[in-house]
């Protein structure tokens, strides 16, 4: 296992505190898990993933604004 220590401000700190009080963990244990998610599970869409998205879904959103 490797230690990294980091460095955040006051106001990040508390949004931390919070989320991980919050989901019931340790600061340490919320941390480490936001970045396992982010290293191994990345969501990541192509532009051509993304534009067939908007070619596939754009007559229901026209749908939807307009109502």
């Amino acid at each position: 296992m490797k230690i990294y220590k980091i460095e955040v401000t006051d106001e990040l700190s508390e949004l931390i505190f919070r989320a991980a009080f919050a989901a019931g963990k340790s600061e340490e244990k919320f941390i480490a898990d936001i970045l396992s998610r982010f290293v191994f599970e990345p969501h990541i869409m192509e532009s051509k993933d993304v534009a067939e998205g908007y070619a596939a879904c754009g007559a229901l959103n026209l749908e939807i604004a307009n109502l």
